[in-house]
């Protein structure tokens, strides 16, 4: 019996490493592309929101039950950066929450301020019952809580 040449083997042997390394050299340069964009889109993200902050400035309640409850919350953009409101709750002693009436907004420049209406707030008695308003935006860990007391009506 005869084998293959040891030069047809050395050249199929050549071939399929460089093969390999060909196939491994486009998965790995795939991959180290989409992480440095993946990487430099949550950079630009948190330098931008380093200079992010928003404040509740006020609350007003008109005490209620569930189907007359309403509270109006005032949120200023006291950072220097563009941002979003994602999420504005309003609490009671109990731990219920109430959101009724909130819209996300997608654009909240600096310096501007905005009130908020949420509607079906059960707040018995004010300012009794009220417990905090939580307000979050679109940057990580920009948030603030007010758990002061509310302008009743």
């Amino acid at each position: 019996m005869k084998g293959i040449s040891p030069l047809i083997a050395a050249v199929l042997l050549i071939a399929f490493t460089v093969a390999i390394a060909t196939l491994v050299m486009g998965w790995f340069s795939t991959l180290t592309r989409e992480t440095t964009t993946t990487v430099s889109n949550k950079t630009t993200e948190a330098v931008a929101c380093s200079n992010a902050q928003i404040t509740v400035e006020d609350v007003y309640v008109t005490a209620g039950s569930l189907a007359t409850g309403s509270a109006r919350v005032v949120v200023k953009n006291t950072g220097f950066t563009t941002l979003g409101i994602t999420s504005l709750q309003v609490y009671n002693t109990t731990g219920h929450n109430f959101s009724t009436g909130f819209s996300v907004v997608s654009s909240f420049p600096s310096g501007s301020i905005q009130s908020f209406s949420i509607t079906n707030v059960s707040v018995p008695t004010c300012p009794g019952t009220f417990s905090k308003v939580l307000v979050t935006s679109n940057c990580g860990g920009i948030a603030n809580t007010f758990d002061g007391t509310p302008k009743c009506s």
